[in-house]
């Protein structure tokens, strides 16, 4: 780990989610953004570092992530666990996350929202990716669209539950995944659109018309559109095709190319445009981890090749990282501003954190950043102008 007050990184080609930059530099002072150019700066800085014509990206954001390593969100015990798992994220080009839960006891998420509330408490810089909040997947969606979530615990919306659960996370939790179409969630839809909760449709056998429906009461994004989801047919579309068409709903996507075929990927991209795609892992304990059997909700998965399905056959979360992701994307032939925008400014937007000051690279903007060779392996992450992971 290197700590530096005053930087340049010279000799990169720098993209941001507006334009592109070869033989660039980038200023950093304090954790933030002060100048960006061409060739190298007019008056001298403090310490210099030469990239070779490295490229240097926004700091990745996965808004859908279940673990790494070993770590799981929904069992964590520590604080300390959750900031492990930031150093892990890191080492992925991720400089921020939302910790990702799936369908659990009330019990369980309150000690969830504890964990990761101590967890940002304690966080700086040098520890890894910012911990922005919790996602909780569930637990009030259909069982009929379960996927990996374990039916034990999925249960109807309770409004009263879920204001227990808002207070006692102390602001922390920022995103809910919910079906809209079973009884009781219009109510928990208001209360979190009021309070200011992100809410992804998922998990859900919803119809078309019942989604245009839901996107009025106030859902604004999809929860890794099309999985889990009423499939869609040319005189039933389902769900995915209301969330599709509507333009102020963001879509995630997990585009490993097992949960989606890639010509899926691009027709979605193609029709919505990067400016409400975004990418997500979906990651689970399993990634970065050997194959074999794991545990998600208390249910078995079985990981093989990288894939992880539960023993009946249903895919259950992934082991894709983001820096995977892109370079997935890469493949397709979009520009890698656009990909900046899937994997950095979206993914912050659709979750109303711009206030942040992350997911570009711009003047005033804060110094999350990922160094990147041209195979889109990360080299090197920065958080707020601190270096927490170098190959």
């Amino acid at each position: 780990m290197i700590v530096l007050n005053e930087t340049v990184l010279k000799h990169v080609k720098i993209i941001s989610t507006s334009d592109v930059i070869e033989n660039g530099y980038v200023v950093i002072k304090n954790g933030l953004i002060t100048e960006i150019g061409v060739g190298s700066p007019s008056i001298g800085f403090g310490s210099q570092i030469d990239l070779d014509n490295l490229i240097v990206m926004p700091g990745f954001i996965d808004t859908h992530t279940h673990g790494i390593k070993g770590f799981d969100v929904t069992t964590c015990k520590s604080p300390y666990d959750i900031l492990t798992m930031s150093k892990y994220y890191a080492e992925h080009g991720v400089t921020g996350f939302l910790a990702t839960t799936v369908s659990a006891p009330l019990d369980t998420l309150l000690n969830v929202c504890k964990t990761v509330e101590e967890a940002m408490s304690y966080w700086r810089s040098e520890y890894g990716a910012r911990i922005l909040g919790i996602h909780f997947e569930g637990p009030y969606i259909n069982p009929e669209a379960a996927g990996a979530q374990n039916t034990a615990y999925i249960r109807f919306p309770n409004l009263k539950e879920f204001k227990n659960l808002y207070e006692n996370c102390k602001g922390v939790l920022k995103q809910i995944t919910i079906a809209p179409e079973v009884g009781g969630a219009n109510e928990v839809i208001e209360y979190a659109k009021a309070v200011g909760i992100v809410v992804s449709a998922g998990h859900t056998n919803a119809s078309y018309e019942d989604g245009l429906k839901a996107v009025e009461m106030g859902v604004t994004k999809a929860t890794h559109l099309f999985n889990g989801m009423k499939r869609f047919h040319h005189r039933d579309p389902g769900i995915s095709m209301a969330l599709l068409q509507s333009p102020k709903v963001y879509l995630e996507v997990i585009a490993d190319f097992i949960h989606l075929h890639p010509a899926v990927v691009k027709m979605v991209i193609d029709y919505a445009s990067p400016d409400r795609v975004v990418l997500i892992t979906d990651s689970i304990a399993a990634t970065d981890m050997p194959d074999g059997v794991y545990e998600l909700g208390g249910l078995k998965v079985v990981v093989q090749g990288g894939i992880c399905k539960l023993e009946s056959g249903s895919l259950a979360g992934s082991t894709l990282t983001m820096e995977k992701a892109v370079a997935n994307i890469a493949k397709l032939g979009y520009s890698l501003s656009s990909i900046a925008k899937m994997a950095s400014l979206t993914p912050i937007k659709s979750v109303n954190m711009e206030n942040l000051m992350i997911g570009d690279l711009k003047q005033g903007y804060r110094a999350d950043l990922v160094v990147l060779d041209e195979n889109y392996r990360v080299v090197k992450t920065m958080v707020n102008g601190v270096f927490v992971y170098e190959k």
